[in-house]
């Protein structure tokens, strides 16, 4: 069933979500950014982290005019193309139910998705050591595996919950990294060293968890004898 939805009526909803995608995507990460930079407050005195969070506010409020100008093009061709996509999947899935239920057998559709998450575990198994260069392309592809491993109802349970702590470990480091990022753009060391220290620690804390979480899932999951078996 897999095969049948990756062609070309994917690629039509994908291509008319991805603008507005990205661009809620510009004030979540702002969101983010602001709730965690908030954090410090009880930490660091001064006008250092002020300065840093009217940048944010600021970033914040042209990323939402950004979507506001997305959506406003672009969501009727997106909700109309969403609501064929519902029609033509339930379509797809209707002859595989009806077979399932007259015959007692699962959806072949459940081979499809078994072959996906042996696909992408095999990928994740043969991952390069995890450094920041390429643990957040890590985390897109443990996202990708745990949302095909929802569409099975015998997934393994433990695995999915393992999947979604590393996907939210590695997100908070990204998510603090990126804020690191933004502060010495527009602070210094001189003036703000305080808030850049607190803001470098934290970002180092947050990325040895989400190393050991990512290290956690390769030793009991990623092995060899484990990705044949899915």
């Amino acid at each position: 069933m897999l095969a049948q939805v990756e062609g070309k009526e994917s690629r039509r909803v994908l291509k008319s979500i991805e603008p507005i995608r990205k661009a809620a995507g510009g004030v979540r990460e702002m969101d983010v950014m602001i709730v965690n930079a908030r954090k410090l407050a009880r930490y660091v005195a001064g006008d250092s982290l002020t300065r840093l969070l009217e940048h944010l506010q600021i970033a914040r409020q042209q990323n939402a005019e950004v979507l506001r100008r997305v959506l406003g093009r672009r969501r009727n061709t997106a909700r109309e193309n969403l609501k064929q996509y519902s029609r033509f999947i339930q379509t797809a899935l209707a002859p595989e139910k009806h077979a399932a239920s007259l015959h007692g057998l699962p959806a072949r559709s459940h081979e499809g998705v078994h072959s996906a998450a042996s696909k992408v575990v095999r990928e994740l198994g043969e991952w390069p050591p995890f450094n920041a260069e390429n643990i957040h392309a890590f985390r897109l592809k443990v996202k990708e595996l745990r949302y095909i491993l929802q569409l099975s109802a015998d997934a393994d349970s433990g695995l999915v919950e393992t999947l979604g702590n590393v996907q939210r470990r590695i997100g908070d480091w990204h998510d603090w990294q990126q804020l690191e990022e933004i502060a010495r753009e527009l602070l210094n060391m001189e003036r703000d060293g305080a808030l850049l220290t607190r803001i470098g620690e934290t970002s180092g804390r947050r990325f040895k968890q989400a190393l050991t979480a990512a290290n956690t899932l390769r030793g009991k999951y990623l092995t060899v004898p484990f990705a044949q078996g899915i």
